[in-house]
């Protein structure tokens, strides 16, 4: 291979495997917010390490990612308002509640991104 096809290779942006610079978001949820329940909350992670560092972005960063086959993606609707507890009328659930609705939506993205339950110890995070 000559050295003038080498150079265009190695500067193509398809084979940029550098660190991204990622933009860290923490959400701060507003009354809207509360009153509709949740806030959707996005995180990252690099796609070839499991145990890697978790990153929680904005909607646009997360966005931005998606053109990033390097990173995983995940995004959880995360319960701020409500019943902390499960709701029950005999036998049937009412209403899962803040703790248990936030437990399983860490459980489903977990699916797809392990070790986010080491990044949201608390399930009453935002909550009012």
């Amino acid at each position: 291979m000559d050295i003038k096809r080498y150079k265009k290779i190695a500067n193509s942006s398809m084979l940029d495997f550098g660190d991204i610079l990622i933009n860290t978001h923490i959400p701060t949820p507003t009354d809207i917010d509360y009153i509709r329940g949740y806030v959707r909350r996005y995180f990252v992670r690099k796609v070839n390490d499991s145990n890697g560092l978790i990153f929680e972005v904005s909607s646009t960063e997360f966005v931005r990612l998606s053109s990033k086959p390097l990173y995983i993606r995940v995004s959880v609707k995360w319960r701020i308002s409500g019943p902390k507890d499960s709701i029950m009328n005999g036998d049937k659930i009412i209403d899962n509640g803040v703790i248990k609705s936030n437990r399983l939506a860490i459980k489903y993205a977990s699916e797809k991104m392990e070790n986010l339950s080491l990044y949201l110890p608390n399930l009453l995070q935002f909550y009012k």
